[in-house]
């Protein structure tokens, strides 16, 4: 059974890595919300640029995030137009 969700393009920093890509929230729903939520531990993220610390990049379509690891999440209508995704 599929779900709707609304794409929420995305800037993300982890300890170790920098990713930009889709985060999926439900519809109508908050970004803070959505991450505030303790029952779902693992974000997706679709369409993702992954860099890591040491400089070497891959893309993946999907990826399970695990919330715990992220310091920092921006949505791009967030940033302004020279931080664009």
């Amino acid at each position: 059974m599929a779900f709707e969700r609304e794409k929420v393009k995305s800037l993300i920093f982890t300890t170790n890595t920098e990713i930009r890509g889709y985060v999926h929230i439900p519809p109508g729903g908050r970004l803070t919300d959505f991450l505030n939520n303790i029952a779902k531990p693992f974000i997706p993220v679709t369409d993702a640029e992954v860099r890591t610390a040491d400089g070497r990049t891959f893309k993946t379509e999907l990826m399970q995030l695990n919330k715990d690891f992220i310091i920092i999440i921006i949505p791009e209508e967030a940033m302004g137009k020279e931080g664009s995704l």
